[in-house]
């Protein structure tokens, strides 16, 4: 319906059409409101226990009234669903795990064991953050209904994401033929508990870095054929070249292609699209080379910024935080 101006008794047409962008503003304002009270939740669920906490103490830590609480959020079991819920993820972003970088870029890989190391990187990189917050919801589940459910729910949803792991390693033939996909999917379900990363890391003082190594040789085991001690290959003498004609770097060895990453320009940008890798070259640095010689590249010419569009890029990157400077950040421009 349009917006029609109005008559003032005393004078002429004025418009009481509100600004355009007042309704997201108010949208922004109520999300903004939304995060404070699940992060300020979240703390004091970690500080007191989820038994300890009240609404009371949520809305006036948060700075709100408590019917703010339950008309943004709602209850405490909501606020502990959604305070995990957004730890898992790590931002309240309307996005499924499925669809973020790191599983995305596992969907992407076919080497077995650069596939089992990306899955225990994303292990870390949420059970680093989701830790405290587990040993709450695990101590409340013997006391509260919700709690209950909620830890009922995290099992079945670690399962799931479990199983989709295995039975992709299995597809690309890297499940060892001695174990099935379920026995698989119980064994990497046990390793994503984490009160693991809580007993090991908190308690017994292991670093995160440790842990991590613990975990790619436990999985591995569990998971993949034995290497064999004659099966080592000696490393690779990878060539790369920038075709800048193509928008690619391009990779040979003894001048066979091995494989290429691919890039679009912009005045300001350098969006990397695909990384593509020859099968029989997985798993020997053909892939890292290509991304360590596009980003050298960057940092010497210095006048763009990177958006690793390609998933394998992301992951990359996230494994060498001395490049994280040169992705673009879309919040500070």
């Amino acid at each position: 319906m349009p917006i029609r101006p109005t008559r003032t008794p005393t004078g002429p047409e004025v418009d009481t059409a509100r600004p355009a962008y007042s309704s997201a503003v108010r949208s922004n304002q109520a999300r903004a409101t939304r995060r404070t009270i699940v992060a300020v939740a979240g703390e004091l669920f970690v500080e007191h226990g989820y038994a300890a906490t009240t609404i009371d103490a949520v809305a006036a830590r948060a700075g709100v009234g408590r019917k703010t609480v339950f008309s943004s959020v709602g209850g405490k079991g909501a606020l502990l669903k959604l305070a995990w819920d957004w730890t898992i993820a790590g931002d309240d972003e309307p996005i499924p795990m499925s669809e973020r970088p790191a599983v995305q870029a596992m969907l992407a890989e076919r080497d077995p064991g650069r596939l089992v190391r990306m899955w225990v990187d994303m292990l870390l990189d949420v059970g680093s953050r989701a830790a405290p917050l587990g040993a709450v919801v695990l101590a409340a589940a013997d006391v509260d209904a919700e709690a209950r459910a909620l830890t009922e729910m995290i099992r079945r949803e670690s399962l799931a994401g479990a199983t989709a792991f295995v039975t992709h390693l299995a597809g690309g033939g890297g499940l060892r033929a001695d174990v099935s996909i379920e026995r698989g999917a119980d064994a990497c379900w046990a390793l994503v508990n984490s009160l693991l990363l809580h007993l090991l890391v908190a308690t017994r003082g292991w670093s995160l870095q440790e842990y991590g190594e613990w975990l790619v040789q436990v999985a591995s085991t569990m998971l993949l054929e034995p290497a064999g001690p004659a099966r080592s290959r000696p490393a690779l003498d990878i060539r790369t070249v920038h075709e800048q004609t193509r928008e690619r770097y391009q990779a040979s060895v003894d001048g066979r292609v091995a494989g290429h990453l691919s890039y679009q320009l912009t005045e300001r940008l350098v969006l990397f699209t695909h990384t593509e890798v020859d099968p029989g070259f997985d798993e020997r640095g053909v892939a890292d080379a290509l991304v360590r010689r596009a980003l050298d590249d960057l940092r010497a010419d210095g006048t763009r910024r990177v958006v690793p569009l390609c998933h394998f890029v992301a992951w990359w990157i996230g494994r060498h935080p001395d490049y994280a400077s040169l992705v673009y950040d879309a919040a500070a421009n």
